[in-house]
């Protein structure tokens, strides 16, 4: 089984967007910003943005990141 470091890494490059919630569903990971921190260690330019939700029962907006990268 591939390491879910490989997984996304290969999801971004494909011009995927993870949130950690995403990254929970698609690749059985709570380690996300863990993940990009290593692979921007590792030279890889992965980008982030704030994005909104409404996560909470009383409708409030949720901030959170959407880590991406660009592709040409």
């Amino acid at each position: 089984m591939e390491q879910p470091q490989n997984l996304i890494l290969a999801y971004l490059q494909k011009g995927g967007k993870l949130t950690v919630n995403t990254a929970l569903s698609l690749f059985r990971t709570t380690e996300l910003r863990k993940v990009v921190s290593r692979l921007k260690r590792k030279g890889h330019d992965i980008r982030a943005r704030w994005v909104s939700g409404t996560a909470t029962p009383d409708g409030r907006p949720t901030p959170h990141k959407e880590y991406y990268m660009e592709t040409n």
